[in-house]
């Protein structure tokens, strides 16, 4: 019941105000490729910059529920609806696992997901993290529950997560080769495993595999999809080598944002209770890696695959703070068993309070965190997880669009013209999903010569060549995108002289 109630406190805080915050270019890349499926029943993978289906296809129900197959009727709620569900969800799957960790450091791993700065705020992130660690977790749990009790049952379980952890996000990999460098360390997990029924394992990897070529496939109406799923793998090779990265960052990138972060005059922000926490787990699985007994063997498994995780990720070149959920949930599970260590370990009884107290003060500091990080700073650059996120000045943009619309004769069916690189455009599509004539271009010069918008919003770089071809019947304006990118818009000068009029006299004659 414990586990329960702290899940509910976990999905009532991701809950809260969900729809405020702007939309980063990623979440709404990702929002208009739902709403391709809902409306056309077609998903085709991309190999090149996209990631796996099932957060596609799992948000369908919130979308039908919601706008039925219209694109245009959804919002941010129904999208991140989604990581929520899943982000709360990992307070649940703990049980699978509460007599490898134990029943106290369970409840305390429970409360650090729950209040988790980060975790929290990528639960309410519409991309495919939480999702991954989800999966990723519950292959875990699954097969920590086969070893314990071996059946068919938890195997096809375990295969199921497995195939969904494919499904989702090509950096599954990297958690497996973890898990796999966990496995080889560990004598006691590796004899279980080669006691593993066969039938058992084929069978757990038969489910795996169908799982994943269900969803690559399009269920079963694109199976180059299938192919692509294997052949993505030489692009991202690129990505994490930095040749095809524009986030380079160094290898103490994820520890610099974990241990102390601080910009301009913002908040220092920081989960160093709970790296300190995974640290002191680590060292009691060391002391306890030789006893035999299945809990140790377990301790040794997560605390080498949490190790192994985070220097992988630390490694590579491309980074972004989302990217190291899944070793930070890795450390939320130890720190469960570091903080009822230390408190053990306390002489006398005194002592056990004290550490008790100076556990829990850490821990309400950390949810003060979480409540700034989606709240005051959710769209701030000065708090670490906001990453090239999309200003607040965009939707004055769209504000401004929406009010030229409104004294438009065609409103919603007027034409707008965006001529930007990619990077700068997103999230655009989004909120222009109303519009029903909206065209995207590159370069000034591929723009149709006939085309008369009632709107051209261009990138900087494309600019000159836009305001070349404009006459004196426009009126400009500027709006930033995200740090150090800004937008031009122009509006008709007939259209920006009816607006005015609308304003001075919003009653009318």
């Amino acid at each position: 019941m414990l586990l329960v109630a702290i899940a509910s406190g976990a999905l009532a805080f991701r809950l809260w105000r969900l729809d405020e915050r702007v939309m980063h270019g990623d979440e709404a890349n990702q929002a208009v490729r739902t709403g391709i499926l809902m409306e056309t029943g077609r998903y085709e993978y991309d190999l090149k910059d996209n990631h796996g289906p099932t957060l596609y296809y799992l948000s369908l129900p919130f979308a039908w529920l919601t706008a039925g197959k219209n694109f245009a009727d959804t919002n941010e709620i129904t999208f991140r609806l989604v990581p929520v569900l899943f982000g709360a969800g990992l307070v649940l799957l703990l049980w699978l696992v509460r007599d490898g960790l134990g029943r106290w450091p369970m409840i305390v791993s429970a409360l650090l997901t729950a209040i988790s700065p980060a975790m929290t705020f990528y639960s309410r992130y519409y991309i495919q993290e939480m999702l991954l660690v989800f999966f990723t977790f519950g292959t875990i749990a699954a097969g920590w529950r086969y070893a314990r009790n071996p059946s068919m049952g938890w195997a096809l379980l375990a295969g199921a997560f497995a195939g969904l952890t494919y499904a989702t996000k090509e950096t599954w990999v990297l958690s497996f080769g973890a898990a796999a460098v966990a496995l080889a360390v560990s004598p006691a997990v590796r004899a279980g495993l080669f006691a593993v029924n066969r039938r058992h394992l084929l069978a757990a990897l038969g489910v795996a595999a169908a799982v994943s070529v269900i969803f690559y496939s399009a269920f079963f109406t694109h199976w180059r999809g299938v192919l692509d799923s294997v052949l993505c793998y030489g692009n991202y090779l690129g990505w994490a080598g930095g040749e095809k990265s524009r986030h380079i960052h160094p290898w103490p990138y994820y520890l610099q944002i974990l241990l102390w972060f601080h910009e301009g005059r913002g908040p220092v922000w920081n989960e160093a209770l709970i790296v300190a926490l995974a640290a002191v787990a680590m060292a009691v699985a060391w002391r306890r890696r030789r006893n035999g007994d299945a809990a140790s063997a377990w301790l040794w498994f997560l605390a080498v695959y949490t190790l192994a995780l985070t220097v992988i990720y630390s490694i590579i070149r491309h980074k972004s703070p989302w990217l190291m959920l899944t070793f930070l949930h890795g450390m939320i599970l130890l720190a469960g068993v570091g903080a009822v260590a230390l408190i053990e370990a306390a002489r006398p009884s005194w002592a056990k309070w004290l550490v008790g107290a100076l556990i829990a003060a850490a821990a309400w500091q950390l949810g003060g965190q979480a409540c700034r990080a989606n709240g005051r700073f959710c769209a701030d650059p000065r708090n670490p997880c906001v990453y090239a996120h999309t200003s607040a000045d965009l939707l004055n943009l769209v504000k401004r669009v929406n009010q030229i619309a409104a004294v438009h004769p065609a409103h919603h069916d007027m034409v707008i013209e965006v001529c930007a690189n990619p990077y700068d455009t997103w999230p655009l599509p989004w909120y222009f999903r109303k519009f029903h004539n909206v065209g995207y271009w590159t370069q000034a010069g591929d723009v149709p010569a006939g085309l008369r918008p009632a709107i051209i919003i261009t990138s900087m770089d494309q600019e000159p060549a836009v305001a070349a071809k404009l006459g004196a019947d426009w009126q400009s304006e500027f709006y930033g995108v995200r740090p150090m990118v800004l937008l031009n818009i122009h509006i008709q000068k007939n259209l920006w002289d009816k607006f005015i009029a609308s304003r001075a006299n919003p009653k009318g004659p």
